[in-house]
Formats: structure tokens, sequence, C-alpha cells
């Protein structure tokens, strides 16, 4: 096997290889050039930062890497990591994680943080022999409100590009995936908001086709009331797939009671992991 990053493959050969990593995986993952690219772009993905294994020329595994600055310095999110089958059991994360980290710490980045399905075992230990540890778990969520549709004629369409929202609404932050500049940069995404005396009191971001919601809030003062059911039920009445919120991070538990008194389902918990390089 042979290592380097991978700013030298085409959307297209890259596409294939994470298809044919991701074909087994638990979760059902599929991704066409043009997704993918939207990906890179949206996450801010750089294949100078990546690492891909090689056999006799041909990719066979990958970590994709995004960079950006953060609170907390230069920081290396890993998009994603996958070996074909044949390839596995061979040490390949941690192989490649030695080919990479010496190339991110000389680009200056502090931290490399993930997220790994919790029963993905083989891949947590393979993470924590690099040195990554468990920050938090995170709750993923998915299904069709199981509540009459509210009114919602006080529902206006925002352009997600100029709508930010004030942070205060927030309990607590999204993950990379979910961040602010995630869903601006992708173009894939809309925004639904609730406004009160001109101001927003609640609001939802989410991508109709896949059915993914990025983010929601309600503001504090104005919980319990609907307006964040009415907005789900907005959504999932226009989405083409089933609605799914993606890593809840709320510590609280009040966000995961407001999932599952609407009718979602928790479906999958994963762990954020984080190594620190300096």
């Amino acid at each position: 096997m042979q290592f380097q990053t991978l700013e030298n493959q085409s959307i297209q050969e890259l596409s294939k290889l994470f298809n044919a990593a991701f074909a087994d995986y638990l979760v059902k993952i599929e991704m066409t050039p043009e997704s993918l690219q939207d990906k890179f772009d949206s996450e801010n993905i750089r294949l100078e930062h990546s690492v891909g294994i090689f056999s006799e020329g041909k990719p066979v595994g990958f970590i994709f890497h995004a960079i950006r600055d953060t609170t907390s310095g230069k920081t290396a999110y890993n998009a994603g990591t996958g070996v074909i089958p044949e390839f596995r059991g061979k040490n390949a994360t941690v192989l490649m994680y030695e080919f990479i980290l010496p190339k991110l710490v000389k680009s200056g980045v502090n931290e490399v943080v993930l997220e790994v399905i919790d029963k993905n075992t083989a891949a947590i230990k393979s993470y924590k022999k690099v040195g990554f540890t468990i920050l938090q778990e995170l709750e993923c969520f998915k299904g069709y409100p199981g509540v009459s549709k509210p009114e919602d004629s006080m529902i206006r369409e925002e352009s997600t590009g100029e709508f930010i929202p004030s942070e205060h609404l927030w309990d607590w932050q999204p993950t990379w995936q979910n961040t602010i500049q995630t869903v601006v940069q992708s173009g894939q995404y809309k925004t639904w908001s609730i406004y009160s005396d001109n101001q927003p009191i609640a609001y939802l971001t989410g991508n109709p086709y896949s059915g993914k919601i990025a983010q929601f809030a309600v503001d504090p003062e104005h919980r319990w009331k609907g307006l964040g059911t009415t907005l789900f039920c907005h959504f999932a009445g226009l989405a083409s797939n089933t609605p799914m919120v993606i890593n809840v991070a709320d510590q609280s538990g009040q966000t995961q009671d407001f999932l599952k008194a609407i009718g979602m389902t928790p479906f999958l918990r994963q762990y954020k992991m984080k190594l620190k390089l300096k």
C-alpha cells in the first residue's frame, strides 16, 4: 500500500471510491460526483490535506479532511473515512493518519475532530489508537411528525444565504456539517422562519430533497407554543425523503424531548471525537 494526498484525483474517481467503501456501511450512503462535489465545497474539504491509500496505482481508501479557522484555532474535520472491504483489517486508518498528521501540523492545524457511529467499534478503536478521545454523544432522529398539521400561514421562506439566525436561540452548537457556513455554501438548503414584532423567534433550515434538517431553534420565551411543530410539519410536507435531524448535541435533553414529542424517533447515536495536535 502507498499513501498520498488526493488533489490529483478526479471527482469521478473519488465518488466511485467513496461508494465502494461505504457500500456495506451501517447507514446507506451513496454519492454522485455532483453530490460529493457539493460536500467538498460546502464543508471546505481540502484534498491536499486529505489522504488516500493506493494499491497498484488505484485508490482503495481515503480520509477527507476539511479545514477551517475556529475558536480553537485552525481545525481539521474528518469528513469521511472509508476503505474498500479487501483492504480492511490492515491498520489502514492508523497508517493514513501516520502519513497525514505531520502535514496537518506543518500547515498549522491545532486539532482534528470527527463523528463516528457508536456501534462502529473497529473505527473507534482505530481512532483511539491514533490519539482521538471521545468528547460527547450525539443523537440522530428521523420520521414524519405524528401530529396534526398546524396553521402555517405565519411562516416566511427566507434566503438561506442572507438569513443569519441569532445564536441566542440556540441551546447547543451544530456540528460541522450543520453549521451556518456549511449550509450557506451548499446552496441546497432552504430556511423557513416565524416572526414576532419583526424579529425571528423560530426557524428551520433543511434540504427538502434529502430530508435533512441542519438547524432549528425557537426563542426560549416562545417555546412549547407549537412554533417548532409548525415548522417541522411544514418542512415534512415539502420533503422528498424522510425528515431527519443529525447530531443533536443538547446536553439538557430538551431538544430530544421535543423531537420525540412530535413523533420523530432516535435511529442512530454517534460520538464526537477530538485529537489535539498542539
